[in-house]
């Protein structure tokens, strides 16, 4: 009987799936090597003129922050768990005017901050995943 197509491609998708697991965490060395940057004392002023460039009304935006916190993004496994990125994480809720006039609904991101400069903008999901640093 001849096979209509092969499970071997299948069979190593779901191996490969099966082995994803959690970044290796990291050692207390390896902590303390980790670059995060200065405190960014004027995250506010810096987050707005980030988001100046973007939104259409953004003298109208209306910003609710979380507090700063040191933190780090780490690689998965499979390449290595090493660290991807280092900064200052702020939680941002913004809440913005359309080009209509009206209000849309609240934007929940996060973005991280180094030395002053706003480095990556990401979804709430994606900042569950980054680790506190020390």
């Amino acid at each position: 009987m001849r096979r209509l197509f092969s499970l071997e491609p299948i069979f190593c998708i779901a191996l490969l799936c099966g082995c994803v697991s959690p970044p290796p965490p990291l050692s207390q060395e390896e902590l303390s090597t980790v670059g995060y940057g200065r405190f960014p004392d004027d995250y506010e002023k810096i987050i707005k003129d980030h988001f100046a460039k973007t939104l259409s009304e953004a003298d109208s935006a209306q910003y609710r922050f979380g507090t700063p916190y040191s933190g780090y993004l780490q690689e998965g496994p499979l390449l290595g768990g090493k660290i991807q990125d280092a900064g200052y994480f702020v939680d941002v809720r913004i809440k913005a005017k359309a080009r209509s006039g009206k209000y849309l609904a609240e934007k929940h991101v996060g973005v991280l901050i180094k030395n002053g400069e706003v480095l990556m903008e990401m979804t709430s999901e994606d900042l569950g995943k980054v680790k506190r640093g020390q």
